[in-house]
């Protein structure tokens, strides 16, 4: 038997909201976004006729979040819809209680009923394998907000303590969403006054602005900026046609990747090493030639 030891390094990327750095378990599952960026696409032609000319901006703020929302995931199965009711209730009241105790207000905390249904199992006669009816579970989330990121390792002890194991996501919140807005639009005009005497000073082009051709903005959440990340040495084998590989659980992890600024005429807010919400503002103006 021949081994031949190799590197695998699999990069995943997907997002969100406890893995690493309060992505939550929606790290498993949400594909990741890009932002919109320049173009580099700097003529045209409206009708297919007139040429035109554009000038492009491209803004990335980032945010420090000013209050955060852990939701929880609970579920209980019992063999009638009271008795799972009943038991994810006692679930419930035992979590609040305890984040009651850590300072937080029965108003920052939200339970969500997802759902009440049937369950089924399988049972195996001699040879043959059977669906049958078990029983029913009842499905409900919590929210709990808080403002303290440093509260959220109580939080979760807090929940352990309850059994409930499942943090779906963190929620990042900035309040100010308008000034946001505005100052990512002051600085986005300010660019493009910027480009236009430097095109007419650079090349002689001198342009008459005519219309605003794109106005977008958008906003990255720390919970979607997860990438998942494995690395391992292993072995292969050749020759062992008749028998059975048996492979090992690899480990893996989710590190914090946010969007790369160097993609970005410019950046409000330098990127710390915690993660921030990343607002962007993508602007594109459309001009004639001045004549």
């Amino acid at each position: 038997m021949r081994k031949i030891l190799w590197l695998f390094v699999l990069v995943l990327f997907c997002p969100i909201f406890a893995i690493a750095q309060e992505a939550g378990n929606r790290a498993y599952g949400t594909p990741r976004r890009k932002p919109q960026i320049n173009s580099g696409v700097l003529t045209g032609s409206t009708d297919g006729k007139a040429q035109v000319y554009f000038v492009e901006a491209n803004v990335l703020m980032n945010m420090k979040a000013d209050t955060f929302i852990a939701v929880f995931g609970l579920v209980q199965e019992a063999a009638t819809p009271a008795e799972s009711n009943s038991k994810i209730n006692a679930q419930v009241a035992g979590f609040i209680k305890d984040l009651e105790s850590l300072g937080i207000r029965r108003g920052d905390i939200f339970v969500d009923f997802i759902t009440q249904n049937k369950i089924y199992d399988y049972t195996t006669s001699g040879s043959a394998v059977t669906e049958k009816f078990s029983g029913f579970e009842t499905k409900k989330n919590i929210a709990v907000r808080y403002k303290d990121r440093e509260l959220l390792e109580k939080i979760l002890s807090a929940a352990a303590k309850g059994s409930i194991f499942d943090l779906i996501e963190v929620n990042y919140i900035v309040s100010d969403i308008n000034g946001v807005h505005n100052r990512m639009y002051e600085e986005a005009v300010k660019i493009v006054k910027q480009k236009e005497a430097s095109y007419a000073t650079s090349f002689g082009i001198k342009l008459s602005p005519t219309n605003l051709a794109n106005e977008k903005y958008d906003a990255f959440y720390p919970g979607e900026l997860y990438a998942e990340y494995k690395a391992f040495e292993a072995g292969t084998t050749s020759g062992d046609y008749n028998r059975v590989v048996v492979r090992q659980r690899k480990t893996s992890t989710f590190f914090y990747e946010p969007l790369d600024a160097s993609s970005f005429d410019s950046v409000i807010n330098q990127m710390n090493i915690e993660p921030v919400v990343q607002f962007t503002l993508y602007l594109r103006l459309q001009y004639d030639l001045k004549k």
